[in-house]
């Protein structure tokens, strides 16, 4: 009987609140998260950026950034003597993913094991390799770009522009290795193409990867299945 008169109580004491037009407890907490998210800005992201920045705080951070044709904003800049090219994602005007791609490695063994002493040095031990054969196996490690977020800027006939993610996404990936702190997810994947391969870091918020697996981005694997069925 407390149990029910406990639950009677309960769903009042919430009918009153929505009757007397204050907001409920639950309503409270809800405003407190959104005025959170608001707010929220990582120590981790990328170079100067930090995840939870807005767009234009990117574009300050990052000067050399800019629309790309595909409506994704892009930069130019060399890592460790190499050129590379960044993609930067946002989920609802927030930083939430970045890709970098390095097209032309000459030597990728040796490569590889200067940006897995570099990553490590910056986020920790990685995960074990036979943790991450686990999880990739079970398909908890979504391998996704950056662009697949909403542009910032639609661009007319933007689904026809040739990028990097959409000669990748032709390939076959391979998760080198991960590294995982509380605000970051980082992932070092080689795609192996007929003519040349390309090492990528991916960088994503671990604060926004849960609803960025909801969603379908225009070069994962369901778009392309869907693409398929136009044939």
């Amino acid at each position: 009987m407390k149990f029910k008169a406990l639950g009677l109580w309960v769903v009042l004491g919430v009918s009153a609140g929505c009757a007397s037009g204050k907001p409920t407890a639950l309503e409270r907490r809800q405003a407190v998260r959104d005025s959170l998210d608001k707010t929220y800005r990582s120590t981790e992201g990328f170079q100067a950026a930090r995840w939870g920045m807005t767009l234009e705080e990117v574009r300050a951070a990052l000067p050399e950034a800019s629309v790309g044709p595909d409506g994704t904003l892009r930069m130019q800049t060399t890592i460790a003597e190499v050129p590379a090219e960044v993609a930067l994602g946002f989920l609802d005007n927030r930083l939430a993913a970045v890709d970098v791609f390095f097209a032309d490695v000459a030597d990728p063994r040796t490569f590889h094991s200067l940006m897995q002493d570099l990553l490590t040095r910056k986020y920790g031990e990685p995960k074990k390799r036979i943790d991450v054969a686990r999880e990739l196996q079970w398909k908890k490690l979504p391998i996704r770009f950056a662009a697949d977020l909403m542009p910032v800027q639609e661009v007319e006939a933007a689904a026809t522009v040739q990028t990097t993610e959409s000669a990748l996404a032709q390939g076959r990936p391979k998760l080198i290795n991960r590294w995982t702190t509380l605000e970051s997810h980082v992932n070092l994947t080689q795609w192996s193409l007929p003519s040349r391969s390309v090492v990528a870091i991916q960088y994503e918020s671990a604060k926004y990867a849960p609803k960025r697996a909801d969603l379908i981005g225009r070069y994962s694997t369901k778009a392309r299945q869907d693409l398929v069925k136009e044939l």
